[in-house]
């Protein structure tokens, strides 16, 4: 998954000449952070409550970023409203990092660590 936030980073590149989206430094700097985060983690877990919250964020915030969809035209790749894109890319941070705080539950599982 690093590796393909690797690639959602160098996309926004693209969404910036192609769209000419606004926030383009804001979505290359979460989109590689979530890299380096994954990356981190495939090293050390980190502890859960981290990966929990930012899940939480990415999808709270797909919620919002949905609300601006125009249902009625293209939902993704629309060059007039990305929307549909924002929120499908929050989607997929808000799911890999509940993912990861589900698997750092079931890692510690039966084990006297405290809650990380």
């Amino acid at each position: 998954m690093g590796i393909l936030f690797v690639l959602f980073t160098y996309w926004q590149f693209n969404d910036l000449e192609q769209y000419d989206t606004e926030w383009w430094q804001g979505w290359v700097l979460t989109y590689a952070l979530c890299s380096i985060i994954s990356l981190v983690t495939w090293a050390k877990a980190l502890p859960r409550w981290f990966y929990f919250s930012i899940s939480m964020v990415a999808l709270g915030v797909a919620v919002y970023w949905s609300l601006g969809i125009e249902w009625h035209k293209t939902v993704l790749y629309n060059e007039t409203n990305p929307s549909g894109n924002e929120s499908g890319g929050l989607i997929i941070i808000g799911v890999w990092f509940a993912v990861l705080a589900w698997q750092q539950k079931a890692v510690g599982c039966g084990s006297n660590k405290s809650d990380r």
